[in-house]
């Protein structure tokens, strides 16, 4: 939990020194998570397994044209995985987002940033006298890498937008020397908020 404050006061320090590069929106996401390869395993999002999770984030432009802008984007979650793992992620996006018309937007974005993976199921190993012994397992820092294609739509004309985004992310060392690199696919469905929003309804 140290290293996950450390990471929060590191984004914090970085906003208030980029003052020109300020927040322009809040989101918050359900998600699904499964673990399939990346790109072919994305159908079983829709049929498969059911692993739940929320992330919420904000972000800013790097630069702005008029139909296309170039972002990044600062990102908290969490996730259950059953009988695996629960996981505190927290990363860093940047990517493009290109705007057809006013309403909609299509976004690529890659990043990166810390995992926390907390076990979570019981184990058990056979002791030296035959008899199971539970094994207590400790979590474990991990590095998580990401890739997202994503498609939102404006729902109001306060600028609230509907969004869905398609994810690759990659969680490693998993296991050491057993399973180095865990895959997942992951389904984002949410809404984002500008953040002039929440500053006019405080006055």
């Amino acid at each position: 939990m140290r290293k996950i404050a450390f990471l929060l006061c590191c984004f914090s320090a970085f906003f208030s020194e980029a003052r020109d590069y300020k927040p322009k929106y809040f989101t918050v996401a359900i998600n699904n998570y499964v673990t399939a390869k990346p790109i072919i395993g994305m159908p079983k999002l829709f049929y498969s397994q059911w692993h739940p999770g929320i992330t919420v984030s904000t972000g800013f432009d790097w630069k702005t044209k008029e139909k296309s802008s170039l972002n990044q984007s600062f990102k908290l979650g969490y996730m259950h995985h059953r009988y695996v793992q629960n996981s505190i992620l927290l990363y860093t996006e940047i990517g493009k987002r290109f705007k057809p018309n006013d309403k909609l937007g299509l976004s690529i974005a890659i990043g990166g940033g810390y995992l926390h993976m907390i076990p979570g199921d019981e184990q058990f190993r056979k002791n030296n006298n035959g008899d199971w012994q539970k094994i207590k397992l400790k979590a474990r820092p991990q590095v998580m890498l990401s890739l997202s294609l994503g498609v939102d739509y404006k729902i109001t004309t306060s600028g609230i937008r509907a969004f869905i985004r398609y994810q690759n992310m990659l969680q490693t060392p998993f296991v050491p020397g057993y399973v180095p690199l865990l895959p997942y696919n992951v389904l984002h469905v949410g809404a984002s908020f500008p953040i002039n929003i929440f500053k006019n309804q405080s006055k």
